[in-house]
């Protein structure tokens, strides 16, 4: 059975501790055995210590991994549009177990829906990963800084 990315299950708790002390090594062990060097576990419970460097290959690594959800979101919602190539019983119907929106789901509509899924399950670990690094609180503090310094600009284009 699949676990919804947004519900109870999905990451809750886990935590992803960014450890700048940590060799690639070490952060590998600390992760594995559910430890930081020196003991104990990851502050609030289960979840990840890494380096900063292993962080931001994760993140790399999970950004490139959405994006090929994203890509396939549009091509499995394509193939849920599908339409019989004749009006007969046997395209109608074979095309109705592709396509169906009901119950019982087409094979393309559990297809397109398990993309979505996974689409959620990377998209969740990017902003998990991100937070961890500190990139979304910075780029936020950027974007309203840069908003409040462009009306304050005086003269150049636009």
């Amino acid at each position: 059975m699949s676990q919804p990315a947004q519900g109870s299950g999905w990451l809750d708790g886990l935590v992803f501790n960014i450890n700048d002390a940590l060799g690639a090594g070490a952060a590998a062990g600390a992760a594995m055995s559910g430890g930081s060097p020196g003991g104990g576990g990851s502050p609030g419970g289960q979840g990840f210590t890494m380096s900063r460097d292993d962080a931001a290959a994760m993140l790399k690594l999970a950004k490139s991994v959405r994006a090929d959800f994203r890509e396939m979101r549009s091509e499995a919602n394509q193939l849920t549009r599908l339409t019989p190539p004749a009006d007969e019983p046997t395209s109608n119907g074979y095309n109705q177990r592709l396509v169906n929106g009901g119950e019982p789901k087409g094979v393309f509509v559990t297809g397109r829906d398990q993309v979505e899924q996974e689409f959620a399950y990377a998209d969740e670990l990017v902003k998990r990963l991100e937070k961890a690094l500190g990139i979304t609180e910075a780029s936020d503090e950027q974007a309203g800084a840069d908003v409040k310094n462009a009306g304050k600009q005086s003269g150049g284009f636009a």
